[in-house]
């Protein structure tokens, strides 16, 4: 009987210890709500930016992209949400099993302990607990015998704490269970008002869409400009680039006419910066503090002009006036330029990976410094609209590449 007993309360131990409290569940909790709250700072983040330039005369274009940005992290938001609720609909289903498999194994614990009880009052009814060791045959026996009522004391003692301890579990897995109730109602809730916040989203974007389209020529006028001042400067910086791998290929030649060691060395260091550039692809941090991107990488449809193609050799990010502009990850500056319409550019070597800087007001760093992952290299450029932007771009030797890639995700 005693082994019985045992056997229900370590089943009941398992499934306190293993179901209810997952680690892996709990993790995964904690990330989605990690991601919900990087996504509503990133919603509060692009409304203080659209803020800036809400009291202008005429909405333009960037508006329009700061709005299409935060309605992309209002749908994400919605999903997390949608996430969460999932996650929180199959744990409330987990310990609701667990509650009733509780339930069950306390009835058993119960009846065990009231056959126990039972038989002690059925053989010691009549006989004292003295009597019963005084008509011992023997010192043995009577030892036995007192060895005996403790053993079957201590038996009692330990079902009713275990019924006890059962009950109290039961008691906070139920509150658990109402609270986790409470946390999905309150979810379901906050779905529905982000929903009905992308639905007025939506609607502006369409009417500032329909604003801009009033204004055809002009903006057909600025992507002209946009595409031909990215040709300029993608111009610039891949005559840059192969100019520095011609470079480094003679330094490297030379290296290992003079001395292979060094040579050996320096191609080492060099394959290594690379392999370091690419563990890290998807963990690199951002250029900026504050930001997010109002223009993806390649070709894509311009936003409101049919048959109108906008190209992006890396992506644009709208932060804050004054904002510092970062490097994203450890390497050398190898160039600086100046274009009117790009403004002051930055070109970093990270082994055979590259990665470029546009749009800075300012650059604080000097040819051939050899720079820090997240170190302040310049400040961010802000036009004559009050609209503050980096351009960002990286590239593996004379290979354009999405640098959305390579940054974290904010969400």
């Amino acid at each position: 009987m005693q082994n019985k007993s045992v056997k229900y309360l370590l089943l009941i131990l398992v499934l306190i210890l293993l179901i209810p409290t997952n680690s892996f569940a709990q993790k995964d909790k904690g990330s989605l709500q990690k991601k919900y709250n990087n996504i509503l700072k990133d919603i509060e983040g692009i409304e203080d930016l659209i803020a800036e330039t809400e009291d202008a005369k005429t909405k333009s274009l960037n508006q329009l992209q700061s709005l299409s940005a935060k309605i992309n992290s209002r749908e994400t938001l919605i999903i997390n949400i949608s996430k969460q609720i999932e996650s929180l609909g199959e744990t409330i289903g987990e310990n609701k099993a667990v509650c009733k498999s509780m339930n069950d194994d306390i009835e058993v614990l119960k009846k065990d302990y009231a056959k126990m009880v039972h038989h002690s009052y059925k053989n010691l009814k009549t006989t004292s607990t003295i009597s019963f060791l005084l008509s011992s045959e023997s010192f043995n026996q009577a030892m036995r015998r007192l060895n005996y009522l403790k053993s079957y004391a201590k038996n009692r003692q330990n079902s009713a704490l275990q019924i006890k301890e059962t009950i109290q579990s039961i008691e906070a897995k139920v509150v658990k269970l109402e609270n986790e109730k409470a946390k999905k109602e309150e979810l379901l809730l906050e779905e529905e008002f982000q929903k009905t916040i992308l639905i007025t989203e939506k609607l502006q974007k369409n009417n500032l869409i329909t604003k801009l389209k009033d204004n055809s020529s002009s903006l057909q006028k600025q992507v002209v400009q946009k595409n031909n001042s990215a040709l300029a400067l993608n111009n610039q910086i891949q005559k840059i680039i192969q100019e520095e791998i011609l470079l480094a290929e003679a330094k490297a030649k030379k290296r290992a006419e003079k001395n292979s060691a060094e040579a050996e060395a320096f191609v080492k260091k060099e394959s290594k910066l690379s392999r370091d550039f690419v563990t890290n692809k998807g963990k690199l941090p951002w250029p900026v503090s504050i930001g997010h991107v109002v223009e993806y990488f390649g070709k894509h449809p311009h936003p409101t002009l049919s048959k109108v193609t906008v190209s992006n050799n890396g992506i644009d990010i709208r932060t804050e006036k004054g904002e510092a502009a970062k490097t994203i990850f450890a390497g050398v500056v190898v160039n600086s330029f100046y274009l009117p319409t790009t403004q002051n550019s930055l070109i970093i070597k990270h082994g055979e990976y590259f990665t470029v800087y546009s749009n800075l007001k300012t650059i604080s760093v000097n040819l051939g410094d050899q720079i820090k992952t997240g170190a302040k290299i310049g400040t961010a450029y802000t036009n004559e609209d009050n609209i503050t932007k980096m351009h960002l771009e990286v590239w593996k030797s004379i290979t354009k590449l999405n640098p959305a890639e390579w940054i974290k995700s904010k969400i």
